[in-house]
């Protein structure tokens, strides 16, 4: 069972709720889903991801959050409290999607980065979050449009719930507010009008980008492909401990943990 509970196409700090921006403002912005992905029958647990892409400093800013949340009343109507879970019980991975456009005009997502596995939280958390905020000026492939796909884990009862493909939206990288922006990109046709993804539409292959934003190509002369959609965590597949790492304590009492994860490109 899925609830919405916030949708923002882009969103920037104010004192008064959001504002919109265009992706060349000149003040600090980012683009973003957050919705709940996940919740038992009665709704007194839940699992809330985030997708967030940034220009940060200027290069590029990638966030993903896992959020469990919990309802403690007798009769749960909102699944809004912290939910503080144990070591290894929320897992968090994403990719860095990058904006083509070939020589007729046609644009597709190419798979630019993605995390090397799993990251599960190493200390009691009700938030994992995986930040990547060094990317170069120019782009982890070049300069255009990015975006990110998240993925958010939790364990409930003993099992992994959530699985679902969350995205940012769109945010031209490096940050130029001087000069003119290329048209945006659409969002993916397999994405619903809350970030998540339909799994029943999303391709089963994503086209990889070369260090240019091209589609790279392998020793066989065509397109190198991958999937995208992540196995389920598993001991094998992800660490507690990878990446660097710190808690932090939020004013509305939630603890954090956020972590720098290791990023791979694919090559084949």
């Amino acid at each position: 069972m899925r609830r919405t509970l916030r949708t923002s196409l882009l969103a920037v700090p104010a004192a008064f709720g959001l504002a919109v921006a265009t992706s060349t403002s000149a003040n600090a912005h980012y683009v973003y889903y957050a919705d709940l992905i996940w919740s038992n029958a009665d709704s007194s647990r839940c699992l809330m991801s985030r997708s967030e892409t940034s220009h940060g400093s200027g290069g590029g800013y990638f966030r993903g959050d896992a959020s469990s949340q919990a309802e403690i009343s007798a009769l749960p109507t909102d699944c809004i409290l912290n939910w503080e879970r144990n070591t290894r019980h929320l897992a968090e991975q994403y990719a860095i999607m990058k904006w083509y456009v070939d020589a007729n005009g046609d644009g597709s997502w190419l798979t630019c980065y993605r995390t090397d596995q799993w990251y599960f939280n190493n200390e009691p958390a009700s938030v994992l979050r995986l930040i990547s905020s060094n990317v170069p000026a120019g782009g982890e492939c070049g300069a255009g449009y990015y975006g990110l796909y998240n993925f958010a884990n939790m364990v409930d009862s003993g099992s992994w719930v959530g699985t679902a493909l969350m995205w940012s939206g769109s945010h031209l990288l490096p940050d130029n507010s001087l000069a003119p922006a290329p048209p945006a990109p659409p969002t993916p046709e397999w994405v619903e009008p809350n970030g998540v993804a339909d799994f029943t539409e999303v391709p089963a292959k994503f086209q990889v980008a070369d260090k240019f934003g091209a589609p790279l190509v392998g020793p066989d002369g065509k397109p190198v492909e991958v999937n995208l959609i992540p196995e389920a965590p598993n001991s094998s597949n992800g660490t507690a401990t990878g990446g660097e790492r710190h808690v932090e304590t939020l004013d509305n009492g939630a603890v954090v943990e956020v972590v720098t994860p290791e990023l791979e490109r694919v090559t084949r």
